[in-house]
């Protein structure tokens, strides 16, 4: 029984030793890029990349269009009614991909408004990036996670080394920084670790995919909307343009973490998706790996309120002071931040995206609302405040939806 326990928890700790070192690697990566664009662009040209950047996300659950989901939790345990499409799930991915991040880039370069040229590059960088995450969530559903993380850290590399060269050999400006992204990724999805397959588009066309792929969506769109829409709000409400840059500095730092914590989330998905069906053992999982993740988020509050000042000064600059201030509040929001992340999982592992799609939809309007109201009086501080009162409703609500469901 002894040899039996012990050989779970080494796969486990295997995989999120794995899955660590890569995100570890990744983070860094993606932080030092952000603190060397931070400084050669300063803080307006960075708040115009940060904002083209924000518009493009928006509209990334479209390039997404519910696959990713679909083919981690399809290919770990296939729901009944979908089980015969599993063959076909990455060609319809890819396909999808394909088609929308076209119309979208040619749709915003038409359009004549302000940083057109680089939010369509940016629409082109995140169609790469939806089919990276594609193959990862292939991986993932097959428990090979040192392979992910492999994989991860190869397209980050490829693509940070990409944006470099083309900021030193070009120019220091947004549209270059885009352009070499875009080729970093294209030349990452070269050393693919699975074949892609031949593009097909006839997936959305099935009763059973389109319903799954649309609650997908749902998801996707409303947490992007109300994790996004302060940066495009402060753009527009806030009477210091460099606002969004300091808000942006400090925002990199939360993205940062929760691309640490990615790792458990991933491995304790596959779990719950596992033991579904026993109500019981779902339960207790949830509960112990929801505690592990709001003693977390408790620490690094605690650690940003004594060293915020100190790790902007040393990443962005003297010229960022005025994101300290943003940062402990951004960080403080991690109690709820975090837990969420694994009460979304288990919804998902359950079937019920509908629930969390319709919590994070509330979520959506409640984040504008008050971030309407608080950045014109208190401009960055106020967006902060925002995403504390938005992500505190989305635990209240994901905890009384789930506990319900289960």
């Amino acid at each position: 029984m002894g040899m039996m326990q012990t050989e779970p928890m080494r796969s486990f700790l295997f995989n999120l030793t794995s899955q660590w070192g890569g995100a570890l690697y990744t983070a860094a990566v993606s932080l030092g890029l952000v603190f060397v664009v931070g400084r050669y662009l300063g803080p307006g040209a960075f708040g115009n990349y940060s904002y083209a950047l924000t518009v493009a996300i928006l509209f990334v659950v479209l390039q997404d269009g519910g696959f990713r989901r679909l083919i981690v939790r399809e290919k770990t345990l296939a729901s009944t009614d979908l089980v015969q499409y599993q063959a076909h799930l990455m060609p319809w991915a890819l396909g999808h991909a394909l088609v929308s991040t076209a119309i979208g880039v040619i749709v915003v370069l038409i359009l004549p408004f302000p940083h057109h040229v680089e939010i369509g590059l940016a629409f082109l960088c995140l169609g790469l990036q939806a089919v990276v995450a594609f193959i990862s969530a292939e991986l993932r559903s097959q428990g090979v996670f040192p392979r992910d993380a492999l994989w991860q850290a190869t397209t980050r590399s490829v693509s940070a080394a990409a944006i470099l060269l083309a900021m030193f050999l070009i120019d220091a400006q947004p549209v270059v920084i885009f352009a070499g992204w875009a080729l970093g990724l294209t030349v990452a999805l070269l050393l693919s670790p699975i074949p892609l397959e031949k593009p097909e588009f006839t997936g959305l066309c099935i009763k059973d995919i389109r319903r799954a792929c649309v609650g997908f969506i749902g998801v996707e769109a409303a947490t992007i909307i109300y994790s996004r829409s302060d940066i495009i709000l402060l753009k527009y409400f806030s009477h210091c343009p460099e606002q969004v840059g300091y808000y942006a500095a400090a925002y990199r730092f939360l993205e940062g973490i929760a691309l640490l914590s990615g790792p458990l989330s991933f491995i304790w998905f596959r779990n719950l998706r596992l033991a579904r069906m026993d109500r019981e053992l779902f339960r207790s999982r949830v509960v112990k790996m929801g505690f592990t993740m709001l003693a977390a988020g408790a620490i690094i509050g605690i650690a940003g309120i004594l060293y915020s000042e100190v790790v902007i000064r040393l990443t962005f600059g003297k010229a960022y002071g005025e994101s300290a201030p943003m940062l402990v509040w951004l960080l403080a929001a991690l109690v709820f931040i975090l837990p969420n992340n694994l009460l979304m999982q288990a919804a998902i592992a359950q079937n019920k995206e509908r629930l969390y799609a319709i919590a994070a939809g509330l979520c959506a309007l409640l984040n504008i609302g008050m971030n309407m109201m608080l950045i014109p009086r208190f401009g960055g501080l106020g967006a902060a405040w925002a995403t504390i009162g938005t992500e505190a409703f989305l635990s209240m609500a994901l905890v009384f939806g789930l506990w319900k469901a289960i």
